[in-house]
């Protein structure tokens, strides 16, 4: 993709990673003066010690604990190798990097007009997406590199760069289970990523077999299932999801209503993919499947945390950012902008005695998430259809 002719305006771009170099500086300022708090960094230490102990890994606890895959104890080894202090560094570095390298791939693919990058509009970006993941980086979890994976896919795919997709996908998945949504809902319609992503998964499966005890290996296996398929059914007030939405103004579905709820939007949520896939242009339909695998997390995964709209946060920023340049309604960029701001709600400092975490809690973010999807639904049939190459089978 080609850039811009350098000019005055490249210094906004500067100031883009200068405020992202602010943020990260700040947070670990903050986590260097209490170290254990508001980190799940402990957790990933320890499963990946006791990973090459041959160790148990998984905690009974179906609320807290490993809650990942064998992989991902494996990938996190290298920092959990380091000293504490430079493995606190190196670990938040590398997923925030990834985070402000894939909205630089968002923008570039999704925002840039003709081809060529606006400065501006990068940094408004930047201003928009970053707030939702202070977070997911002062806590240090897994949840910023997916995000960053889930965005970094879908600008492969717009690209049609295919084993480059494959490659973030299986990447995602290795890192946490949540990753299974975007793989199937891109693999369901791109149909050119099948055969890659049954490679990639296969490598994934594999990987844990670089271990010295392979009996071992496969015993971590069942243990992760056994305690997926516990924490699955966890039901604590810290989570964010619709059905917290919903216990917030007073009503309590069962747990097989939610189950059942879920798996009709999972059939929802595809079929707007599909369309969108036959109408869009390949960047366009890729961005919007993108956004909807993160809006599904949100609202239906039994586990969501505030701080796991950081998946969400890319999506709703780059939508307010086109509709501006497209001069679409002001009041929708508006409400689109400020809605990518209040998914950082559980960062804002106290009003007064008001604790804006605390009034916010549990209904904004899956309210935001909620009347997300039908703006993703206008963004479908209110642009023009196009001859595109999104088609699953091409």
């Amino acid at each position: 993709m080609s850039t811009a002719a350098p000019s005055r305006a490249a210094w906004l771009r500067w100031a883009a990673f200068a405020f992202c170099l602010a943020i990260f500086v700040a947070i670990m300022a903050d986590a260097r003066r209490a170290p254990d708090k508001h980190t799940t960094m402990p957790t990933y230490r320890l499963a990946a010690t006791n990973w090459w102990a041959g160790v148990d890994a998984y905690s009974k606890d179906q609320h807290g604990g490993f809650l990942y895959f064998p992989q991902a104890a494996f990938l996190f080894s290298p920092f959990n190798s380091l000293p504490f202090e430079l493995g606190e560094i190196a670990w938040r570095a590398f997923i925030f990097g990834l985070y402000v390298y894939a909205l630089v791939r968002l923008h570039d693919f999704f925002l840039s007009k003709d081809g060529v990058r606006s400065n501006k509009s990068f940094l408004l970006l930047v201003l928009l997406a970053v707030p939702c993941a202070l977070a997911s980086l002062r806590n240090a979890q897994f949840d910023l590199p997916l995000a960053a994976l889930i965005v970094m896919t879908a600008a492969e795919i717009a690209a049609a760069r295919w084993i480059a997709a494959t490659v973030w996908l299986c990447l995602a998945v290795a890192l946490k289970p949540l990753a299974v949504v975007p793989l199937l809902l891109f693999g369901a319609i791109y149909w050119k990523l099948i055969p890659r992503v049954i490679i990639g998964l296969l490598i994934v499966l594999a990987l844990p077999f670089l271990h010295w005890s392979p009996a071992y290996v496969a015993h971590e296996y069942y243990r992760c299932v056994e305690t997926l398929m516990s924490a699955s059914k966890g039901e604590e007030p810290k989570f964010s999801d619709l059905a917290a939405l919903l216990s917030h103004v007073g009503y309590n579905p069962s747990y097989e209503l939610k189950t059942v709820v879920r798996v009709i939007f999972a059939a929802v949520y595809f079929g707007i993919g599909w369309v969108a896939a036959r109408r869009l242009s390949l960047a366009e339909a890729a961005w919007v499947i993108g956004a909807l695998s993160a809006d599904y997390l949100m609202l239906f995964n039994p586990r969501t945390e505030a701080c796991s709209y950081v998946f969400l946060g890319p999506w709703v920023a780059s939508l307010a950012l086109l509709y501006a340049q497209r001069n679409r309604a002001t009041w929708l960029v508006w409400l689109l902008g400020f809605a990518a701001l209040g998914l950082a709600c559980d960062g804002f400092p106290k009003i007064g005695n008001v604790s804006v975490h605390l009034l916010t809690d549990r209904w904004l973010k899956p309210l935001i998430a909620l009347l997300f999807l039908p703006v993703l639904i206008e963004f479908i049939f209110g642009a023009r259809s196009t001859t595109n190459k999104s088609h699953p089978a091409s």
